[in-house]
């Protein structure tokens, strides 16, 4: 499948590094509920490992329990007389622009039309914080979603401590970035749709060709604990498909961006994010930063780096491996 890297207005990235700063700098604020939804979203297959690997936290973060924490205040009254969505412009959307960046959240620039970033922010404000189920979203701002996102807005993680995490919740399919505990990004995600699949695909190796292989996995993202380990820039073709600007955190399980980033789980395992966000996520985290990765089943630390569900040669595949130039 061939992907086109979208162009990415300039003032994405300096709004993002605002946002960056002044989220480093809120205090704590309040832990979200935790749903109870299906935990199919998973993706893990990568044949050899080439790094290391994932260490589970010998001594995990402990959970965040104050409930002192203050919260995002709004910054604008402005009344909603009529909902809003994808296709919507005006001084409305601009106002749930800002104000979904005030939280949080990454609609894309504050330009006042309502395109596919900002209805995945909308998404993600609908899982996150209003606790609606992935397959019900609407992307849809009404008056009563417009009242909710001006009032006091509480985000803290589940796993306190000092410098940054990502927390990857996948029975919401949301994933927050933190940095000493204040959100630096909430995003909606698409992981791992549970399937067992079967694919002919081509793989960047590291000499600068590529392979041809017959490949055949189960579509899992491990709950667990572990650490990002390596990157690469740009565009990679992987046993798990395209990924753009992949950070790995399990073999080849990474958190990178797609084209398509549907509102349910649909991955071969990795954590798929909207391409305008993958353009700056690798500058959020550090390898060795930890990522937790909750199922809505057990603890991330009962697991602890749990192994991904490896991938394997397709019987039916007819042609030999080949290989070529990149």
């Amino acid at each position: 499948m061939t992907h086109s890297v979208r162009a990415v207005d300039p003032s994405v990235y300096t709004r993002r590094r605002v946002l960056v700063a002044t989220a480093v700098a809120l205090p704590i604020v309040a832990l979200r509920k935790f749903g109870t939804g299906d935990a199919t979203s998973n993706e893990a297959r990568s044949a050899a490992p080439t790094a290391s690997p994932p260490v589970a936290a010998a001594a995990p973060r402990s959970a965040a329990t104050s409930n002192d924490s203050a919260t995002v205040p709004p910054t604008t009254a402005l009344e909603f007389d009529h909902d809003v969505g994808p296709g919507s412009t005006g001084a409305k959307v601009g106002a749930l622009q800002n104000r979904l960046i005030e939280i949080g959240f990454d609609p894309g620039p504050a330009d006042s039309v309502f395109g596919p970033a900002t209805e995945r922010a909308v998404w993600a404000f609908e899982k996150f914080i209003l606790d609606t189920p992935p397959g019900g979203v609407t992307g849809v701002v009404t008056a009563g979603m417009w009242a909710r996102l001006n009032e006091p807005i509480a985000v803290r993680p589940r796993r306190a401590g000092p410098g940054s995490h990502m927390e990857i919740l996948l029975p919401q399919q949301v994933a927050v970035v933190y940095n000493d505990d204040a959100p630096t990004l909430i995003t909606h995600i698409s992981s791992g749709s549970g399937e067992n699949w079967c694919d002919v695909v081509t793989v960047d190796n590291d000499d600068g060709t590529q392979t041809e292989h017959g490949i055949c996995g189960i579509a899992v993202t491990p709950g667990g604990v572990f650490r990002f380990e390596r990157r690469v820039d740009g565009w990679r073709n992987s046993k798990l498909g395209r990924l753009y600007n992949p950070v790995y955190f399990n073999y080849g399980i990474a958190v990178h961006g797609a084209s398509n980033v549907p509102n349910v789980p649909a991955s071969h395992g990795c954590v798929r994010i909207p391409m305008h966000i993958a353009e700056y996520f690798p500058s959020l985290v550090s390898d060795g930063d930890y990522v937790y990765v909750f199922d809505g089943h057990k603890e991330p630390e009962v697991y602890g780096a749990q192994l991904p569900v490896f991938d394997y040669p397709d019987p039916d595949y007819q042609t030999a491996t080949s290989t070529s130039a990149r």
